[in-house]
């Protein structure tokens, strides 16, 4: 993710700092939710909340919290 001036300043190091951290593949996931969320102006076509029996949700409750960090990041003035 280039830096702008549109964006937060805290939003580039911390998308840094999950692509250290977070597997490849959840990364990935978690910035197309993301970028989806971007671009669909501040909504999402599917939940966050996990299907009961889901175990093998892609979209872990670790993802789901920084995909909200990511939000609050994003709105953040």
């Amino acid at each position: 993710m280039s830096h702008n001036a549109t964006e937060p300043t805290q939003l580039v190091p911390y998308v840094e700092a999950l692509r250290a951290r977070l597997p490849a593949a959840q990364f990935i996931l978690l910035m197309r939710t993301f970028n989806a969320w971007l671009t669909g102006g501040g909504r999402l076509g599917v939940p966050l909340v996990p299907r009961h029996g889901a175990e093998d949700e892609p979209f872990t409750a670790e993802l789901q919290n920084e995909m909200l960090t990511l939000m609050r990041l994003t709105t953040a003035s």
